[in-house]
């Protein structure tokens, strides 16, 4: 990463999240040309209120969200509350000074792809329209970026969570796995009874629906849920490879768990740094045995300081 030309992550204010942000108008729309990408302008009080510091570290500081701009986009930020460059392109695009949060999704002569994002604060939101925009532009959505989507849907309580009997929990988590609804799956013990703990999409099935699926798979509902504890072996498969290594979400630890014995390619889950790192020599000496089952942001950053430019 240039960070002459793009602002450095480890050194900006925190109302610019964990993005490593283009500041030069003509700059963005030039790599815009050059790389067919669309560009996310990002107007942003700078330094900001209360929204501006929460919008940044809430909605743009996830690793995935981080790897969708910086991936997807050309991501440029203009500050709403400075003079000479910024206050030009901020009259150009007819917004305010000293405001909230605003984002805008261009092409490359700055023309708006999509309506903004405005008056709303929280990460769905600006998935939502990253999806919308990259549709449009691209007509494909990558995987990674869809787990995201699923991740924080699961965060924002958009999901179910239900528990079966099974009689292996680690073939059950690949089995439940394998249900279109089925966002993460966790293997565990109720008592001495092997589960499997399931968060799903209800827009997807109904848990009447799920219910009879596991049935079908050989499974058994029960009624108390209470006292559930994940088993020491979570992802049974990816716990075998050099995967465990990586910081992974929730969703992909359960895709790539699916597709090791199932012989499909996991990278395909995996963001563009999550590849870099997966292929890097360093990778096994550096990162923990359990990264996949650490939280993401933390050791994220831990691998980010070790290995990246490196």
């Amino acid at each position: 990463m240039d960070y002459h030309i793009r602002t450095n992550p480890l050194n900006q204010n925190i109302e610019l999240g964990k993005v490593a942000w283009f500041r030069d108008y003509d700059q963005a729309l030039s790599e815009s040309v050059r790389l067919n990408k669309p560009v996310l302008l990002f107007f942003q009080e700078i330094p900001g209120c209360s929204t501006c510091v929460n919008f940044g570290r809430d909605v743009l500081s996830h690793p995935l969200m981080v790897e969708t701009i910086e991936n997807e986009f050309i991501p440029l930020a203009i500050y709403n509350n400075k003079s000479g460059k910024d206050a030009t392109i901020l009259a150009k695009y007819n917004e305010p000074s000293w405001n909230n949060p605003v984002a805008h999704f261009v092409d490359s002569q700055g023309k708006d792809i999509i309506t903004k994002l405005a008056n709303n604060y929280d990460p769905l939101s600006m998935y939502n329209k990253i999806v919308e925009a990259l549709l449009i532009t691209k007509g494909t959505i990558p995987e990674y970026v869809k787990l995201l989507g699923n991740d924080l849907k699961i965060d924002f309580g958009y999901s179910k969570k239900t528990v079966y009997e099974t009689p292996c929990f680690w073939s059950g988590e690949t089995t439940m796995a394998q249900h279109k609804a089925v966002y993460t799956t966790l293997p565990g013990f109720i008592g001495n009874r092997e589960v499997v703990a399931v968060e799903f999409d209800t827009d997807l099935t109904s848990l009447n629906e799920l219910d009879a699926y596991a049935k079908e798979q050989g499974f058994f509902l029960i009624d108390n849920h209470k006292n559930f504890k994940v088993d020491k072996d979570p992802e049974y498969y990816l716990k075998k490879t050099n995967y465990k290594y990586l910081p992974l979400s929730t969703t992909q630890r359960t895709k790539i768990n699916l597709a090791i014995p199932y012989k499909t390619n996991p990278e395909i889950y995996l963001s563009p740094k999550q590849i870099y790192w997966l292929h890097h020599n360093e990778l096994t000496k550096i990162s923990h045995p359990k990264a996949y089952e650490l939280n993401i942001v933390q050791s994220w950053e831990f691998l980010s300081n070790e290995l990246d430019g490196n």
